[in-house]
């Protein structure tokens, strides 16, 4: 039954301490999500007694584990009452955001990020929502290709650079994203679609297969974008050649964080594929860059006939000097560390 007052707060406030012990005992045997039924009565006992943003934060808690155990309409009640609570909290906003965007609820989406922007708890704009957002940067779906002196240089490769990937086609060099490395991007590939990549630069063993095969293109890009080559060691970024064949369809979705900006260099492009970038759509020309955010949300589709190859490169953001990159990755790991924790 649900208590009133002070007697039921410190009924609650007893169960969710026997909560708290069950939960880490079940944690140190493996069970990440142990405790949900004493976590469940201390909020059904009453409020805790150290006021409304202290409850905020329990009925948070006590969502992520309802994800937990699949319980996503219950999970996204006590994320709503959460934010009720405490409105300015961007932690409930963003479980919030993120089980919508896991069930591909993208408008709902976007709504419940109006609303955590209207309440000062996060974001700026509601086609940008990364789980990691750095205020400050400047925000904008496409960015001009006069804002990066570099793109002429890269555009002025492109034939040395197409060169190189034709012997690689030849090779049948290319996986499906996801099978060795960033399994969480084949996620997004719609059912039927196909998306292939060779990296050239990352944080894993893609970087010496790329050594091998592409020493014109490796050393372009080491002596043009070494910070977007360092970023990608680092594994924060990433440089690849991405592969998109006709009937494909990657879903909306959000990086996780709006600290770079991305390129794609058009190497083969048919007519047919397409990419929405917020609320706009764009296309690739063969030899030309495209530059985008990609915290916005954005989704690709393949309409036409023939693989849709470009070169795509991560690279900081123009707005963090290069004092900030390492302090900005190891404050964004540390949110993403803590939100893994929660779940």
């Amino acid at each position: 039954l649900e208590g009133g007052g002070a007697e039921g707060g410190a009924a609650a406030d007893e169960f969710w301490a026997q909560a708290v012990l069950e939960f880490l005992l079940g944690r140190s045997q493996g069970l990440p999500a142990a405790g949900l039924s004493s976590f469940e009565a201390s909020l059904a006992a009453g409020d805790s007694t150290d006021g409304p943003e202290a409850e905020g934060e329990r009925r948070c808690f006590v969502g992520t584990l309802l994800m937990h155990h699949g319980r996503m309409r219950e999970a996204e009640e006590s994320f709503e009452a959460a934010i009720v609570d405490n409105p300015k909290d961007r932690l409930p906003h963003l479980e919030r955001l993120l089980l919508l965007e896991g069930q591909g609820r993208h408008e709902e989406a976007r709504a419940a990020a109006a609303r955590a922007i209207e309440s000062g708890a996060g974001w700026s704009d509601p086609w940008q929502r990364p789980p990691i957002f750095v205020p400050g940067l400047r925000s904008r779906p496409y960015w001009a290709r006069e804002e990066f002196p570099w793109a002429g240089e890269l555009e002025a490769a492109y034939p040395s650079i197409k060169a190189e990937l034709e012997g690689l086609l030849a090779e049948g060099a290319f996986p499906k994203v996801g099978d060795s490395r960033a399994e969480q991007d084949s996620q997004i590939v719609a059912p039927g679609g196909e998306w292939r990549e060779f990296v050239i630069f990352d944080g894993g063993a893609g970087t010496s297969t790329g050594s091998a095969a592409l020493p014109r293109t490796r050393a372009l890009l080491e002596d043009l974008l070494p910070g977007a080559v360092s970023m990608a060691r680092i594994g924060a970024g990433e440089i690849i050649f991405s592969a998109l064949y006709p009937g494909t369809r990657l879903l909306p979705h959000c990086a996780s964080s709006n600290n770079r900006l991305t390129c794609h260099l058009g190497l083969v492009c048919p007519r047919g594929p397409r990419i929405r970038v917020g609320k706009d759509w764009a296309s690739w020309d063969e030899g030309k860059c495209l530059f985008f955010d990609d915290s916005y949300e954005h989704e690709v589709v393949h309409e036409g006939e023939g693989v849709r190859i470009v070169l795509l490169v991560r690279f900081w953001h123009l707005d963090l000097p290069e004092a900030r990159w390492l302090p900005t990755l190891e404050e964004g790991m540390a949110q993403f560390e803590d939100m893994q924790r929660r779940r």
